[in-house]
């Protein structure tokens, strides 16, 4: 069984601030700031990704375990599924 595809909702603009990427959706008004974990997903996710495809970028950035990696990744882009940040490609 393959892997969820995941990519940017592109209704979202940001600036970094720090080490923090603060956004606002075009369409709602609403915004986020991602933390530098999240921001680095969101870097991850310029091209459509699976978690294990991000994952493994982010363990060349972050001093962390790949499974523990992994499932934390999992979790986030879950939330940002639910604040409409990134979404899973359609089938």
């Amino acid at each position: 069984m393959s892997e969820t595809i995941w990519r940017r909702d592109d209704h979202w603009v940001g600036s970094e601030i720090e080490d923090s990427l603060v956004m606002i959706n075009v369409n709602t008004g609403f915004y986020v700031a991602l933390n530098s974990t999240a921001y680095a997903v969101w870097n991850a996710l310029d091209a459509p990704a699976s978690a294990s495809e991000i994952a493994s970028k982010l363990v060349e950035l972050f001093d962390v375990p790949p499974d523990e990696c992994r499932a934390a990744v999992v979790r986030l882009l879950q939330k940002m599924q639910t604040l409409n940040v990134a979404q899973p490609v359609a089938a």
